[in-house]
């Protein structure tokens, strides 16, 4: 489905990423007084009009040439300028015009692109006044809005739906939607997420780097694999609350698991040269708590031989670190090299089919009572556990229900005994089981 492309570029500090995420209705890029914050380009579909537009933040331009990805930035930025139908620039009401506005106003008047130009941050009528100097800039389409505070927005919706008008490709796509896998890459800083994403989307579209934490907002694209849709998503590395250094690192952190809890599956990424950390034990725990399912990615295969790596140790360490992740497949790929990567793609597609699968529910209840008929929990006297019923979530398939007399009584251990039974008698092959014991309310 063609969609037309808005891309929203202006110098460090405008108040773009404030504007994407007033326009996409919810938090996505990371908002920040600090010079720099957006370092990727982030996409985000949003709806106008019973019309579908994607829309682009992307980083910051300046001309300081000694920050370490700005460079990197502005490749982004031609790219972005490149595929889109609209450019957005946005300036600040409080600056007024700047040495870098002209310069970004130029580059936009040479692209030829049909543009709007924002004045941001006018948010009473003396600033609306202070707003027609930017005319200056030689760009006929001006909104003065502010983002912050929700104002004329609608003006603003309203100008791009003239520019770019609908065509009957445009129309919203509810089975397009229903039937897209949402994957996000998780690991620690450093392990190739963003090489492993980049070599998905076929383009250098997350800014790699070997210094940790380059990816600071969690960016995504879609890939159509034989008409099979999957969103992937790459997220910030995630590290121990006492290793985060800044707000700025923990609010992209805290989107990161957000992005988690809204994917069918994830991607964990371990690093060959270090396996088994106490981060990855850490990511571990926010993946089980948040995902559907998981698939265990050792990346950088291609460094695995030269380095003298024996991948049967590798995996046994990893088996036997955490011995609870036994469901999820272990691949070996190279984000970088691209091996391994048709396989990746084919587990997911089979977990996620496995994680869709409904249960005859008084089948689950006759196999239950069977299994624990032989296998009572040993608890202390006064504390026996009875299960009265279990159910299959109406949505979520991977979540059961149990009715007990007392959710107190239910050991960790028999927890883990259910949640195994469960899943070698209905196959949930790398998918996360969720139990959840509810106390029978006493008439």
């Amino acid at each position: 489905m063609n969609k037309h492309n808005i891309a929203l570029i202006g110098r460090p500090n405008v108040g773009k990423s404030t504007l994407f995420n007033r326009l996409i209705g919810k938090k996505k890029a990371i908002v920040s007084t600090m010079p720099g914050t957006t370092r990727d380009r982030i996409n985000s579909e949003i709806t106008i009009n019973n019309q579908i537009f994607v829309l682009t933040d992307v980083g910051g331009f300046s001309d300081d040439q000694y920050e370490d990805f700005s460079n990197e930035i502005k490749e982004q930025i031609e790219k972005a300028l490149k595929i889109s139908d609209l450019i957005i620039m946005i300036t600040d009401v409080n600056d007024g015009i700047t040495v870098i506005d002209k310069k970004v106003a130029q580059i936009v008047r040479n692209s030829e692109k049909k543009t709007i130009l924002v004045v941001n941050k006018v948010d009473n009528n003396k600033k609306e006044t202070y707003s027609n100097e930017f005319y200056e800039l030689g760009l006929k389409d001006i909104v003065s809005i502010s983002a912050y505070h929700n104002i004329n927005i609608d003006l603003l919706t309203d100008k791009i739906s003239n520019l770019l008008p609908a065509s009957e490709m445009q129309v919203i796509d509810e089975e397009h939607k229903s039937n897209t896998i949402t994957i996000s890459i998780v690991g620690r800083p450093n392990t190739g997420k963003s090489t492993l994403f980049n070599q998905l989307h076929g383009s250098k579209r997350s800014i790699t780097s070997n210094i940790p934490g380059t990816t600071r907002d969690s960016i995504d694209f879609d890939l159509n694999i034989s008409d099979q849709i999957f969103n992937i998503i790459d997220t910030p590395g995630i590290r121990r609350r006492g290793k985060i250094k800044g707000k700025i690192e923990k609010v992209s952190i805290n989107k990161a698991i957000d992005f988690i809890s809204e994917s069918n599956l994830s991607i964990l990424l371990i690093d060959p040269m270090e396996v088994a950390t106490n981060q990855d034990s850490h990511i571990i725990k926010t993946l089980t708590d948040s995902t559907d399912g998981l698939i265990i990615a050792v990346n950088k295969s291609d460094i695995i031989k030269s380095n003298n790596l024996n991948l049967n140790e590798i995996e046994n360490k990893i088996r036997n670190n955490f011995k609870f992740l036994k469901f999820a497949p272990l691949i070996y790929i190279s984000g970088l090299k691209g091996t391994g990567i048709d396989e990746l793609i084919k587990e997911c597609t089979i977990i996620y089919s496995k994680s869709k699968q409904i249960l005859q529910n008084d089948q689950l209840n006759n196999f239950i009572m069977e299994k624990i008929a032989y296998n009572l929990p040993k608890n202390k006297p006064g504390q026996s556990l009875y299960i009265y019923n279990i159910k299959q979530h109406e949505y979520y398939q991977n979540v059961f229900e149990f009715e007990v007399n007392n959710a107190e009584y239910v050991h960790f251990s028999y927890k883990r005994f259910l949640e195994n039974i469960i899943r070698e008698k209905y196959d949930f092959h790398g998918v996360v089981l969720k139990l959840i014991f509810k106390s029978r309310s006493k008439k």
